[in-house]
């Protein structure tokens, strides 16, 4: 006769990861500042949007075109947004 085992302590997958402690959670977003430069019209600023929307991680993306600001929500490091800022053909820096 076999013991039967209780499943108790092993986390279910269709459990949401906050019910599994030790389950490997995703990086948190965090809210990074950039200064873009190089934008001159409202097609600019739409541009840079939405190439730091399409980075993996990106969370949400504003740019304001008046201040020459972004303000991204990712758990991407900041060296990917600013790469791809740069490949869309502005220049940025954290701010």
């Amino acid at each position: 006769m076999t013991a039967s085992r209780s499943n108790a302590s092993q986390p279910n997958a269709s459990q949401p990861s906050a019910a599994r402690p030790n389950a490997a959670q995703p990086g948190e977003a965090v809210a990074i500042e950039l200064a873009v430069t190089g934008m001159v019209c409202d097609g600019c600023a739409a541009t840079v949007t939405r190439v730091l929307k399409q980075v993996p991680g990106v969370v949400d993306a504003r740019v304001d075109l008046a201040s020459g600001h972004a303000s991204v929500r990712t758990s991407s490091p900041v060296q990917a947004l600013l790469a791809a800022v740069r490949a869309a053909g502005f220049e940025a820096h954290a701010s």
